[in-house]
């Protein structure tokens, strides 16, 4: 008899490319979940929270605020992203089971392709989180300006680029010790280049972070900061160093490195992109610094003229509140005309050092010309940051302007006597964020109580610590009474000829002793 033998059929084929999914879905899970990342979260949004519930940063720039959340990302979710992912490549190392590996329908390259897949949920993470800061800061009916897409996309990318960094790191190097030094490494070569003095647009091409330069809030037609060459750059690195993984696990063939030719033409070019500074924009910024009208919105509120850049017109009710309430304890007596003109300083101001009494008034004519050709002669200048130190110095400019008549911007900024302690009081006595900016200003001082605009450096108003002590001292009086009191001898502690013993004889507070004749400021007669 004969027995009839049949031919097992053939196993389906193994699809090679669900299997790589499926390892993606579970790894993207532990990894969304693993402690380093729930940490990174944490921090990323706990002290932001309790920081704006209490007040804190009202008045936020939102392009700069993107820019400043790129490195805190690098730092929280780049970081534990590394970290991690590398632990994650590592873990059949560590268990002493890779070994085992090859009994697997997935090749050690579709694995390492796995592991990659599995940072792009991290990366969403990141990217949702930095969206929902910004939009809250959106919110605030004190944010300026609007954020740059290509500024918002470059924190995501940043967390799948160390993520990637991570898993090569493994291929490479078997030991968890290499990623916390890469994470070191990409840290401080990260803050090297963002503290440089001044640097180069090549080193502002090549840092994962966007360097913020000028190191303040500028019109977003002044700003030139190539952030779509950044991106792409970042992007092609990114694949550049998932594609060094893969061809360390086993990944070869024309695919392979096509898609490598393309990354590095996408790097190149991002960098190419950065690299030639855009001459319109920085003429337009230098011709800001001394005309800044053609940019300028105004309003008049209350009898006051307030021009600000197009992008900082919600401030104006805020310059407008400040200027109330320096008026509010002075006497109904006619005074200058009143104008806030909105400024920025000229490239490199920062780095300039000391400036000498002459240029300070040189610059000061030139800003005063402005002003005249604007129509709003002895304007006061406010810069293009609005914390409490900020807010301090604008009411200490008004309040010279009105108390003396003259030009707070005069490359001087002295105001001694009686007028100087009026000075200081009319700042304080409003409380809130002008008291605020007056005892930070006063804790910075030496030898002056010096009120200077953040960004505006080189206008500031001083007052003699012995002539601010006296007005100092009187806001710890009812603010009521001091009101009376200054109302009723106005006239008096306006006169320039008035001395601080005067004003604390009339207001009745103490008056701190002269300082010897050598040690006083030039050009205060008390």
């Amino acid at each position: 008899m004969t027995a009839l033998l049949e031919r097992p059929a053939p196993p389906p084929p193994v699809d090679h490319r669900r299997a790589m999914l499926a390892l993606a879905r579970v790894e993207s899970v532990r990894l969304v979940r693993h402690p380093l990342l729930v940490v990174a979260a944490v921090l990323f949004l706990g002290p932001w929270v309790f920081f704006l519930a209490n007040g804190a940063d009202r008045h936020p720039t939102l392009r700069d605020d993107a820019l400043e959340l790129q490195f805190l990302v690098l730092l929280l979710f780049g970081s534990a992203a590394m970290v991690a992912a590398n632990l994650v490549a590592l873990r059949g190392h560590r268990h002493h089971v890779d070994e085992f590996f090859g009994v697997l329908t997935l090749t050690r390259a579709r694995r390492t392709g796995g592991l990659l897949l599995a940072l792009l949920p991290t990366g969403a993470l990141a990217a949702v989180l930095v969206l929902l800061r910004l939009g809250v800061s959106a919110a605030l009916p004190g944010s300026v300006g609007r954020p740059h897409w290509a500024e918002v996309l470059i924190s995501p990318v940043l967390v799948l680029l160390l993520g990637s960094v991570g898993v090569l790191l493994a291929t490479l190097v078997r030991s968890v010790v290499v990623a916390p030094v890469g994470v070191l490494a990409v840290l401080v070569s990260t803050v090297v280049g963002g503290v440089a003095s001044e640097p180069g647009r090549a080193m502002m091409a090549l840092v994962p972070l966007q360097v913020r330069y000028p190191p303040h809030a500028l019109p977003d037609v002044l700003v030139d900061r190539p952030s779509a060459g950044h991106l792409a750059y970042l992007v092609g690195l990114t694949l550049l160093v998932a594609l060094g993984a893969l061809v360390r696990t086993g990944a070869r063939g024309s695919a392979t490195y096509v898609a490598a030719g393309l990354a590095a033409a996408l790097a190149a070019g991002g960098v190419a992109a950065q690299l030639p500074e855009r001459a319109d924009v920085v003429r337009a910024r230098a011709a800001a610094v001394d005309a800044p009208a053609p940019l300028h919105t105004c309003r008049t509120v209350d009898g006051a003229t307030y021009c600000a850049f197009d992008d900082f017109t919600p401030w104006i009710d805020e310059w407008a509140d400040v200027v109330a309430a320096v008026r509010g304890p002075m006497p109904a007596v006619a005074g200058p005309p009143l104008a806030v003109r909105q400024r920025i300083p000229a490239d490199g101001s920062w780095l300039a050092g000391t400036s000498t009494l002459e240029e300070r008034q040189a610059a000061a004519a030139r800003r005063d010309a402005d002003d005249t050709a604007a129509g709003q002669p002895g304007a006061v200048a406010v810069g293009t940051d609005w914390s409490a130190r900020a807010a301090a110095a604008l009411a200490a400019a008004v309040a010279y302007r009105l108390v003396t008549g003259a030009d707070p911007d005069n490359g001087d900024g002295l105001v001694c006597g009686a007028r100087g302690a009026l000075v200081v009081w009319l700042v304080g006595q409003a409380g809130g964020r002008l008291a605020a900016g007056l005892r930070e200003a006063d804790e910075l001082s030496w030898g002056a109580l010096t009120l200077s605009d953040p960004v505006l450096s080189g206008i500031q108003l001083s007052v003699p610590d012995t002539d601010a002590a006296s007005g100092l001292a009187l806001l710890d009086r009812p603010v009521a009474g001091s009101t009376a009191l200054v109302r009723r001898h106005w006239a008096e502690l306006t006169d320039p000829a008035v001395g601080v013993d005067r004003f604390a004889a009339l207001l009745g507070v103490p008056a701190a002793p002269l300082p010897p004749v050598e040690e006083r400021h030039a050009g205060c007669a008390s």
